[in-house]
Order: C-alpha cells, then structure tokens, then sequence
C-alpha cells in the first residue's frame, strides 16, 4: 500500500510555484497503487483530485480539499509495423523525456512538441500542441482507471472528443476517467511539420532533413518564446489563442491592421492573442514586477516568486476583461484552476 500525506504542501509540485497544501496526498507509483488510492477516497467520502506533471494548473492558497493523487507510474514500450512505430507511456513519464527518446530513435511525430513541460497522463487531457502538431494526431488509444466503476478501460481516439486544447475529459463525463497510459502513432518515415514562419525560416529545403534537426530547432525557438520552468513561475500559455467567426475577423482587421489570422474552417479564423496583447493592449513585462507578461512571448504570464495564487488569478481575469472591453472578444484560460 503506498504512502498516504497529511496536509502535503504543493507548490514545489506546479510550475507556478504558488498553491496551498492538500489535506491528504498519495502518490501512486502502480496501477494496484491508484486502485488501492481511490478506494481509499470512496471508503472515506473524499473527492479525488489528480496532480500530473503541475505545468498547466492553478491551485488555490488555501490548498484542495480530499484526496490528491499525483501520478507517478512509469514506463514506455514499443511496438514496430512496419514504418510505423506505437508507442506506449505511463501517465507519469515526462513528456519531453519521451519525446528525447523517441527522436533518438529515430522515430517522427512528436518533435514538434519538444521542450513543453509536464508529463504523458496531460496530454490528452489538454490535447496538447505546438507548431502545426496535437497529440490528437498522433494518440491511438488513452488507458483510463473509470473511478465509479474502479476498473480500467480502453478509450480510442473518437472516444477522447478531442478539440483545441479540450477533450472529453475536461466534461462531467470524463471527470470520472483517470489517465493511465497514452499510445501514440509514429513513424520511421520523415513526415516534417513546417508550416509555422519560425520552421520554414530555419528549413528552406526538407531533403535530407533528419528528427534530430527539427528538434533542436523548436527547443531553440521555445527558448528564445518561453521562460525555463525550472527558473521562473510558469504554466506556458496561459490563454487559449481565440478562435472567431470570419466576419468578426474582418472587424477587428481594419481596426487592427496586420492582425494576423489562420483559418479553421470555412466560418472562422484563429487569431494569436499574444499579439492582441502585445500590439493592441500593448502589455509588457515589467522589471521589477511579481507577475506579468513574458518579453519573449505575451501569452505568457511569468510569477517571478513574491505572488500567491490568488494574485495571479485576479491579473489574468484583469486581462480577460480588458480583452473583451477593447476587441469584444471573450478569451480563456487554458491552465486549469484547482480549489477555487
């Protein structure tokens, strides 16, 4: 039986660096150990809250109630047909770990996705993605624990729902599912994603071209856009990029000259909100200051040490607000908030 905390601070577990303790914490190592977990949760009334790698949440000052179960279970496997290679991770092996290894190999799929902090049992979660890649393109199969049921199941990728930055289990119906395993679907083949500026600056030509060399370049551009976790309070992007109907588009274009926009679809367009913050609300980091937006890139928010949770909370919903009043667009976050 694993080993149950009392009143187990948790602001060393998140990116952030800022949340209060949670009353009793077990970190489960083993699927016995998570079965084991939960059943101690049901037998004792407590809700369950599951804790990853901590990179995309926002947990309160006053910590969360019953019982948080941070996912500690490793292991990776391989299996190879023909040039395609799947590829199957614990909940608890740090992505980009994962990705390092897979590139090593050899194997294409992932490297676009290299350098984003956190672990594999969040990525179907958030249906993780970066630089024209989601994990919804590549995820074959997602191993759940069902919490009611307690019993482990299969869920294909149709199953998984998945959307920009959504799947199903950000529903009331998915909330029952606890990520256990990930299987994704590579390949031995070169498949390079360059659409992105940044890439195609870096690539004028794809022959040749090797997963090692399109890995270093999205660490080196990550580096350049994105604060190192280790060393500043961070959850990555803090906000999901809007996406908005075309003739709102087409509004805000010739209010906004340059404003930058990909479509989706045929009626709607995806804007970058960091230039909406950084051309038209015009926010920058401020020296000095605890929280603000990163120099590198104004979709990050940076905590810099001195803030608490709620301090972060009431600057990014400040920010929701002078959005809307400028643009009349109704943005949101995309790191989860726990305990509020």
């Amino acid at each position: 039986m694993g080993v149950l905390q009392h009143n187990k601070p948790l602001h060393n577990l998140t990116t952030l660096k800022v949340g209060g303790a949670a009353d009793k914490f077990w970190e489960v190592e083993t699927e016995k150990e998570l079965d084991e977990a939960v059943g101690y949760a049901q037998s004792h009334s407590l809700p369950i809250t599951v804790l990853g790698g901590g990179s995309n949440v926002l947990i309160s000052d006053n910590g969360i109630r019953g019982l948080t179960i941070h996912m500690g279970i490793q292991g990776v496997s391989l299996t190879i047909q023909d040039q395609q290679v799947l590829v199957t991770a614990a909940a608890g092996v740090v992505f980009d770990d994962l990705i390092a290894e897979m590139v090593a190999k050899g194997y294409w799929g992932l490297e676009n996705l290299s350098h984003i902090p956190g672990t594999v049992g969040a990525t179907p979660v958030q249906n993780v993605g970066a630089y024209g890649v989601e994990v919804k393109d590549l995820i074959e199969t997602v191993r759940v624990y069902n919490i009611p049921a307690r019993k482990f199941e299969i869920l294909t990728n149709e199953e998984c729902c998945f959307g920009y930055r959504d799947s199903v289990f950000k529903t009331e119906e998915g909330s029952r599912y606890i990520v256990t395993e990930v299987s994704y679907r590579l390949s031995r083949i070169a498949n390079p994603v360059l659409e992105y500026a940044d890439l195609q600056e870096r690539f004028t030509s794809v022959e040749d071209m090797s997963v090692e060399e399109v890995r270093d370049a999205i660490i080196a551009i990550r580096a350049k856009k994105f604060p190192d976790w280790h060393q500043v309070g961070t959850a990555g992007s803090f906000f999901k990029n809007p996406i908005i109907a075309r003739g709102k588009f087409a509004e805000l274009s010739a209010r906004y000259p340059g404003l930058p926009g990909y479509p989706v679809n045929a009626g709607q367009v995806k804007i970058p909100l960091a230039w909406i913050f950084d051309k038209v609300l015009h926010l920058k980091e401020a020296e000095g200051n605890t929280i603000g937006q990163y120099e590198g890139q104004a979709l990050v928010l940076v905590h810099r040490g001195a803030a608490t949770a709620d301090d972060i909370a009431t600057y990014a919903n400040d920010l929701v607000e002078k959005v809307a009043h400028e643009t009349g667009i109704e943005i949101e976050w995309e790191v989860t908030r726990i305990g509020f």
